[in-house]
């Protein structure tokens, strides 16, 4: 009943193989975008082999909303006084959310401040771990596309973590920082989907194309909490895109905060080497024969893009979820969106208040 579980190998090429499938069906209310939908979200298939001197080879690939996108692909190795070396296509260390797994997320989609975050890019990076510190840096050119968006110009992104161990739990608080410089005259845009990815592929935030941006300076602040079933965890984020030809610079912000609760008896799994969130192990899990596991969760949160004469829009959201995790292979999600505020000046969906309900089939293998 498992297809494919845990994996298989390539003989000839002498790579495992991975991957996962996640199928999405979606109604939405007569405010919102889209209609009625049942398509796949993302489908996933990655590639590993040890290749000279204990280098780790990595490459992926997936299907996202139609589109084939090529994700990570890099050589990793963990080495002495540097840390884990990571070379070649690869997330940028910027955010609790954006930096971890996309299929480990609470919600089915990451909050609205992924807009104001670096996607992936060609760099050099590493990640190391000293005590309760953890540090992730690296210097990153020009990148694939990431859910439709990519990069330009050069940057240097870092993240710093200080873990808070107490009895049954910790704290992990951090601070990241990120600039790119494009040169002058380049483009910059910012956009995201209102947490759940509707099926025209409209989006309600977006700057649309900002003439005159030579980079972006980014920055932002986490803080998350782990104590047996309960969890939480928050974000914010600000974007600052200087400008050429005498105009002013532009600034974005955004944050999100949510709240999460195991009425199983489980826990969301840390993962202390890279300071990100892993994926739910049940400890009872359904082909056990047991339940698995049940989470409810809540966030709310809020996205600011418009400033001076760029009117990418506001957005502030409230969504619930229901996921029911029962083995370490397949999970069943449902999410309720509703958008309190959507403030974009001239567009149709200004002032309105749309909802989606949204549910998701998740497979890994």
């Amino acid at each position: 009943m498992r297809p494919l579980e845990g994996g298989f190998d390539l003989p000839v090429a002498c790579l495992r193989v991975n991957g996962y499938l996640m199928i999405d069906a979606a109604s939405y209310s007569d405010d919102a975008l889209g209609h009625n939908s049942l398509s796949v979200r993302r489908a996933d298939i990655n590639f590993r082999r040890m290749v000279w001197r204990d280098w780790l080879f990595y490459a992926d690939s997936e299907l996202v909303n139609g589109r084939l996108e090529f994700k990570d692909v890099y050589l990793r190795k963990a080495l002495p006084r540097v840390g884990t070396l990571t070379i070649g296509n690869q997330q940028e260390p910027f955010g609790l959310e954006q930096y971890g797994s996309f299929r480990t997320t609470t919600f089915l989609e990451r909050a609205t401040t992924n807009a104001l975050a670096p996607s992936r890019s060609v760099g050099i990076a590493s990640n190391d771990f000293h005590g309760p510190w953890v540090w992730s840096y690296g210097l990153f050119t020009a990148g694939t596309k990431d859910e439709g968006r990519t990069q330009r110009g050069v940057a240097l992104t870092g993240r710093l973590v200080r873990l808070l161990h107490v009895e049954d739990g910790l704290y992990h608080l951090a601070a990241t920082f990120s600039t790119r410089h494009s040169g002058s005259d380049h483009e910059q845009r910012f956009k995201s989907a209102p947490e759940v990815q509707l099926s025209n592929g409209d989006v309600f935030l977006d700057t649309g194309t900002i003439a005159h941006a030579n980079g972006v300076i980014r920055y932002g602040f986490e803080a998350a909490h782990v104590r047996g079933p309960f969890s939480w965890q928050a974000e914010w984020m600000h974007a600052r895109v200087p400008r050429d030809n005498g105009l002013p610079s532009l600034n974005f912000r955004g944050w999100y905060a949510y709240a999460s609760w195991f009425l199983t008896d489980d826990t969301r799994p840390y993962r202390d080497g890279n300071a990100t969130f892993g994926g739910v192990e049940p400890r009872s899990p359904w082909n056990g024969h047991g339940g698995g596991a049940l989470e409810l969760a809540a966030r709310i949160s809020r996205t600011d893009l418009n400033d001076l004469d760029i009117q990418g829009g506001a957005e502030t959201n409230l969504s619930l979820g229901v996921n029911w995790y029962l083995d370490r292979s397949v999970r069943l999600s449902l999410n309720l969106i509703h958008a309190f505020e959507l403030d974009k000046r001239g567009a149709e969906f200004d002032g309105k208040h749309p909802t989606a309900l949204v549910g998701r089939l998740q497979y890994e293998f």
